[in-house]
């Protein structure tokens, strides 16, 4: 098998951001039942924004779900105060899930969970399939609520530090959603479309090693959301860039 060398695969890498707001029907279609959470426990509204009289708030996370229906990773994707995310984040960790199924097969999967918080009333929230809007952004201020921002507003395309090259030699397409973190981390891979289960899973193992410089937006890091399909062919792994 031939394999693409480091300095194309950054160029690939690059491509990522610029392809960060392709609409998630150039996926190629297949058949995924989303991951469901199997039980839950309650949210409580944290006293600290009780005491300062704040009441009311909201939360987006993305939750990774492996094919046991564990959960290995939980990010914040909105949060309108620090503490709101907190009070989520502890709670989420004694939920329980099902796994998402590939075309009949449990597989890894990312949910997005968005709670609302009102004071004294009960907690509304809702799930979708795999994370949604362009991008996040993350402030280390506990007063700044976490907002969403556009892939425009990012100050220069993180360079890739660390590419894993997918191991196996089996040919396909897949379409990879993934958050690149404030330390330039990849969180919660995400697979939004393929034609290969086996491959899919290659190339999702693969992207989960991967890390960037950290975004940067207006000067203070932050966080974004990447969307890339992946073709291989004949022992060659390129990206495919959109019509």
């Amino acid at each position: 098998m031939t394999r693409p060398t480091l300095k194309r695969l950054f160029r690939a890498a690059a491509c990522f951001l610029a392809l960060a707001s392709c609409s998630a029907q150039d996926a190629t279609e297949i058949e995924i039942e989303a991951a469901t959470i199997a039980s839950r426990s309650e949210v409580r509204f944290p006293a600290t924004m009780r005491a300062i009289g704040v009441k009311e708030g909201k939360v987006s996370l993305a939750l990774s779900i492996d094919e046991q229906g564990e959960l290995v990773d939980a990010f914040v994707v909105e949060s309108s105060r620090r503490a709101f995310a907190d009070s989520a984040l502890k709670s989420i960790e004694t939920w329980t899930f099902e796994p998402a199924l590939y075309n009949g097969q449990p597989f890894p999967s990312t949910v997005r969970v968005d709670l609302e918080f009102e004071l004294d009333k009960k907690l509304r929230w809702q799930t979708f399939q795999a994370p949604t809007e362009t991008n996040i952004t993350q402030t280390a201020q506990i007063e700044q609520p976490i907002t969403a921002r556009s892939i425009e507003e990012l100050d220069a395309i993180p360079l890739p530090l660390q590419i894993v090259e997918p191991s196996d030699e089996l040919e396909g397409e897949v379409t990879v959603e993934f958050y690149i973190d404030e330390l330039g981390d990849v969180r919660c891979p995400n697979i939004v479309g393929g034609t290969n289960l086996d491959f899919s899973r290659v190339v999702l193992d693969s992207v989960a090693q991967w890390r960037f410089q950290p975004p940067v937006s207006k000067g203070h890091r932050t966080n974004a959301l990447v969307r890339q399909t992946f073709q291989h062919r004949e022992g060659k792994l390129a990206t495919v860039e959109a019509d």
